[in-house]
């Protein structure tokens, strides 16, 4: 899997490197004409070592210890109630519950009081924001650290150069610090949605090449989780244990497969359901199946999927028995917005003008949306997968302080002109004296 390296890209970019400095500079002088670097506001704005240095220190020391087992079980919970409210009824549906709590953890990294609160209790109620920068900062690190499985995690922030000047040092520091977040600032223009859309590219491996037909131009911020997964199985399935066999669809249609079939061993049972587990190599991941009992639907399961309800299931793990299992190769993909899914979650101050941003920039920020796209691909040799979840930030119009009014009713003779607008020379002056004459 191609991983993001950092490489600067010259295309009219402002990358923010935090390795000794923090420069905002323009690179796009030696690929553009002059017009169009004319039209691109380059903004200087740098860090010292020293200074980086001492931010960094100050942030590892607001870092608070947390109980894995008390945000697991948070995380638990917050991923079945995401999935429930992303499913769309009889259509293939997948959503990665890391992905989004990576781009929202981010935002929250510069969030103050409530906004960060409901932010933050989406994944753990009662869990403050500086364990679970902590608790992200070790999943990343864990994840990146699987040697079998390429699993990677990358995280950007696309800043409007309109609002780079009003953009918090602070906040820069701790997003490279804790989340690893590359930070470019451009025009929002058509360019910049080609570049976002490469860097998707890029750290998803090819799984999803596009995020954005276009962006906003009115829009101050992109910030953008991508995870991808390539995971070759411990036994990859055999060419005579694949066959043409039959799946019936949720609208009762069959449907001719190729059905990997294998006798494993990790079985699962409860009231309502069965499944089994299929090792990745290394044995650090697995690909987890579940299976609703007969003449219950797929919908109706994932309906009553609590977190509680999913530790049963895993619980219920058993190796006390040879397992004849049967999974379809398949490949999709699917997208949606996340605002109602979040809202119903809770997380409704972040969408609201009078949103607390104000550790991000010097700004009237709140999220305008949530998009995430995800693609699964299971085959005979490995599962790949990969998500990309993109928070969009824009700005609270400032509301005008309202004026004195005065009256102008043309209920009598008036005069009139046409005129240029910039020196009010007049092309056609005239009078009315009467309408209907």
């Amino acid at each position: 899997m191609k991983k993001m390296t950092g490489k600067k890209k010259c295309a009219g970019i402002l990358a923010l490197a935090l390795a000794g400095a923090v420069a905002l500079t323009a690179c796009g002088e030696q690929e553009r004409d002059s017009d169009r670097d004319e039209e691109r506001q380059v903004v200087q704005q740098e860090i010292d070592q020293e200074q980086e240095e001492a931010l960094q220190e100050e942030i590892d020391q607001e870092l608070e210890e947390y109980n894995a087992e008390t945000i697991e079980k948070g995380y638990l919970d917050y991923s079945m109630e995401l999935f429930r409210g992303s499913v769309e009824e009889g259509t293939n549906s997948m959503v990665s519950p890391t992905s989004v709590m990576m781009a929202l953890e981010l935002v929250a990294a510069g969030a103050e009081g409530e906004t960060q609160e409901q932010i933050t209790g989406l994944f753990c109620e009662g869990v403050s924001q500086a364990q679970m920068e902590h608790y992200c900062k070790d999943l990343m690190e864990r994840y990146e650290s699987s040697e079998d499985v390429e699993l990677h995690l990358a995280n950007s922030i696309w800043i409007n150069d309109m609002i780079a000047e009003r953009m918090e040092e602070d906040y820069l520091v701790r997003s490279a610090y804790i989340f690893d977040a590359e930070a470019s600032i451009l025009p929002f223009d058509e360019e910049a949605t080609e570049l976002i859309n490469e860097w998707c590219d890029d750290n998803t491996d090819g799984m999803i090449p596009k995020l954005f037909d276009e962006i906003d131009p009115m829009a101050q911020l992109y910030l953008i989780n991508a995870t991808a997964i390539d995971a070759p199985w411990q036994e990859p399935y055999e060419d005579h244990q694949v066959k043409e066999e039959i799946f019936t669809n949720a609208s009762g249609d069959e449907e001719e497969v190729k059905m990997m079939n294998e006798v494993g061993s990790d079985y699962f049972e409860t009231e309502d359901a069965v499944g089994f587990l299929k090792y990745y190599e290394g044995y650090e991941y697995a690909f987890l199946t579940i299976l609703p009992e007969e003449g219950m639907t797929v919908d109706e399961y994932v309906a009553g999927l609590s977190g509680e309800k999913y530790q049963e299931f895993w619980d219920s793990r058993t190796g006390e028995y040879d397992v004849y299992t049967k999974l379809p190769e398949f490949t999709y993909d699917y997208e949606l917005e996340l605002n109602d899914v979040l809202q119903d979650m809770g997380m409704t101050r972040a969408f609201e003008a009078g949103a607390d941003f104000s550790g991000i920039a010097d700004a009237d920020l709140y999220i305008s949306r949530v998009l995430h796209k995800t693609f699964i691909e299971v085959g005979q040799e490995r599962t790949r997968a990969a998500a990309v979840t993109a928070v969009e930030v824009c700005e609270t119009a400032a509301l005008e302080e309202p004026r004195e009014t005065r009256e102008v009713y043309l209920d009598r003779p008036f005069v009139y002109a046409i005129v240029e607008a910039d020196t009010g020379m007049p092309i056609f002056i005239g009078t009315v004296q009467s309408v209907n004459n």
